[in-house]
Order: structure tokens, then C-alpha cells, then sequence
């Protein structure tokens, strides 16, 4: 089961949301499935971040290299 990070506002919700749909579309993958991913990276992330402002990117960045690093294997 996919972890759940509580968002400190709506406005981060939506731009976390708006980046899972953004990588769904760009990566051929149902968006349930990069949102489990997604939800446990930014939680993991996000424990330790002062600035949150880039944690959509950073998040992003990560979950693309893992994808194309499991097509390459």
C-alpha cells in the first residue's frame, strides 16, 4: 500500500496532483500507479526538506530515472 503525505495546503495538492497527472501522461502509465510511487517518494522526501518549494521536480526527476532504469533492465 502506497504512503499518504498530508499536503499543508490546496494549493500544494493541486500542484503535486497536477505533476502525477503530468507524469502519467508523459510515461504511458495508469495514474493510480505513479500516484503509489509518487505519495512514497514525496513522503520519504519530504521529511527532510526545508525548502518544499521543488519537491514536485525533484519527485518527478526521481520517479522518471527509476521508470527508464527498470525499461533499461
Amino acid at each position: 500500500m502506497a504512503a499518504y503525505c498530508s499536503y499543508d495546503s490546496d494549493a500544494e495538492w493541486k500542484q503535486h496532483s497536477r505533476a502525477m497527472q503530468m507524469l502519467a501522461r508523459d510515461l504511458g502509465i495508469p495514474e493510480e500507479d505513479i500516484r503509489a510511487m509518487y505519495e512514497t517518494m514525496l513522503c520519504s522526501l519530504k521529511e527532510g526538506a526545508r525548502i518544499k518549494d521543488y519537491l514536485a521536480i525533484l519527485v518527478s526527476r526521481n520517479i522518471k530515472d527509476m521508470v527508464r532504469r527498470a525499461v533499461v533492465h
